[in-house]
């Protein structure tokens, strides 16, 4: 159905600013390859400016095409995944200002010697481009935002980004020349590497809220919009490959391009399979296994070895003993169905235990001879086992409100001060090391290491369940603060189980900052239940 437009609404108006920021924002993405982004002492691998072009004026261009068919919301919802991929991609293109010799951007330069060469204005016109895709996202958000039933056909579109997400995860290519390395987001500097993993991580969420939008121009227009910046990420290295001697194919492209066709599809008139949820006793049940499973996947991975020496005894992991708390805990609180709120929060501590056993694994394998044992794959298990136990259990609790219809109650003052306490504490416990050595550079929430993600990912769990608390009735909110503690007790655990791995071990601030939260936590928990 096509929707006339009012061409003097303001809504109307800003829909077309929104157009042409992002058609700003392409031309200087289209321009900046053309004239070069670093000198003349460093050449693209191939000629690519003409498909990064057509790639750059993608997004704007679809939207363009709906707004002149009068359907405005499509066109509004195309420009909204756009601006929330150019953040990611941002960070990425800066590493070519910072020091481009470690960008690999072969469509972009391909330096033939060590010496970095100089940005041009060419980059900065690509930074650019990205800040006027932002902005257009912003004010396209307004107008592509419906209210409207929620949709429940988000079964393709839900695999296609996780689809997706796999693709970008992986290298674009594999490569033979030393100036063209092949790297994933992990093993790419701290800039490429946070914006990486903020792309990646946006497809699948993008992907579900724009399918479950319950206006269908809306809904059409995200996919379309989700899809186009998916086609602009994987081409580029997928010509590479074709292109470049000693670069070859590499699966990533392929699956990238493959979800960008399902996200299109979906928006056809084809009839697609709704997708169900289960009852509320068959969810608790299904959290419950996902938690037990969870747990013995941790235990496994606390007892089996990380690394692989050819004719040596394998070192003592003692990054790998945080586990077993999270593994307990994960494991008895997926058995009290009354705890499903703390089940939920505690789940974080199994990212929190993984993520300095994974760092470490994924320092020593850059060893020759080196090679990750089972116990690498049993933790990575657990990471991804916790994710769909929470999301199982924050289902079955969704549907059990909608059942109930329950409405959030106000919090008491002093609660609201304990809650702030905690929320505060928190911050410097997973900001700051527990444990702290001559010599020793502890993980830190902000350190921009694969281990942080696991104490990031703990500190918003934290933070959250401190807010849901705040909000919800007074068992819940009890529930969700002694989940909370146990992420934070967890975290405390981490200087009794290592504090043998370096000598001269001594507790740092954020173990004592970290049983402070604990006890806070505690602390407004019981004021919780005695408010019920």
């Amino acid at each position: 159905m096509t929707r006339t437009a009012d061409l003097t609404s303001p809504a109307h108006t800003r829909l077309r600013l929104a157009v042409g920021l992002a058609a700003a924002g392409g031309l200087c993405g289209a321009v900046g390859p053309a004239i070069s982004v670093v000198d003349g002492s460093a050449p693209p691998a191939y000629t690519a400016w003409p498909l990064l072009a057509v790639l750059a004026l993608l997004p704007a261009a679809v939207s363009g095409y709906f707004l002149r068919r009068g359907r405005e919301i499509t066109a509004a919802a195309v420009l909204v995944p756009a601006g929330v991929f150019a953040v990611g991609r941002f960070l990425i293109d800066l590493q070519v200002v910072r020091d481009p010799l470690v960008a690999a951007r072969p469509e972009l330069f391909r330096p033939d010697s060590l010496v970095p060469p100089t940005p041009t204005a060419g980059a900065w016109l690509l930074l650019a481009g990205h800040a006027l895709a932002l902005a257009a996202g912003v004010v396209a958000a307004g107008r592509a935002d419906q209210d409207g039933d929620r949709s429940q056909r988000f079964g393709l579109p839900t695999t296609a980004g996780v689809v997706a997400a796999v693709g970008l995860f992986s290298a674009p290519y594999s490569s033979t020349d030393a100036f063209i390395p092949a790297a994933g987001p992990l093993d790419a500097p701290p800039l490429p590497l946070l914006g990486g993993l903020l792309v990646l991580l946006a497809v699948p969420v993008l992907a579900v809220l724009a399918a479950s939008t319950g206006d269908p121009e809306a809904r059409r227009g995200g996919l379309l919009g989700i899809a186009a910046v998916l086609v602009a990420l994987a081409v580029p290295g997928l010509a590479t490959a074709i292109a470049v001697d000693k670069v070859d194919v590499a699966p990533g492209p392929f699956l990238v391009l493959a979800a960008a066709a399902a996200l299109a599809w979906s928006t056809t008139d084809k009839k697609e399979h709704d997708l169900e949820l289960p009852g509320r006793r068959r969810l608790h049940l299904i959290a419950a296994s996902l938690g037990v499973a969870t747990g013995v996947a941790a235990a496994l991975g606390a007892l089996v070895d990380h690394l692989h020496v050819p004719g040596v005894a394998a070192p003592t992991d003692y990054a790998a003993r945080l586990l077993w708390p999270a593994a307990i805990a994960v494991t008895l609180l997926a058995l009290l169905p009354k705890a499903r709120p703390a089940f939920i929060v505690a789940t974080a501590t199994v990212p929190l235990a993984a993520g300095p056993a994974l760092d470490a694994a994924l320092n020593a394998t850059r060893v020759p001879s080196v090679e990750p044992a089972a116990g690498v794959w049993f933790t990575a298990l657990a990471v991804l086992l916790a994710a769909a136990a929470a999301v199982a259990a924050a289902l079955a609790g969704a549907v059990e409100r909608d059942e109930e219809g329950v409405e959030r109650a106000t919090p008491p003052l002093p609660l609201l001060a304990a809650g702030l306490v905690a929320g505060l504490l928190a911050l410097g416990a997973f900001a700051l090391p527990v444990l702290k050595a001559p010599d020793f550079v502890p993980i830190t929430a902000f350190g921009l290491r694969v281990g942080s993600w696991g104490l990031l990912i703990a500190l918003v769990t934290v933070l959250g369940a401190v807010w849901l608390a705040l909000v919800s009735r007074p068992g819940r909110g009890a529930a969700l603060l002694l989940g909370a503690a146990c992420v934070t007790a967890t975290r405390a655990l981490e200087y009794p189980l290592s504090e043998s791995r370096v000598a001269g071990t001594a507790p740092g601030p954020g173990l004592w900052l970290a049983l402070a939260t604990t006890a806070a936590l505690l602390i407004a928990a019981v004021a919780r239940t005695s408010r019920s």
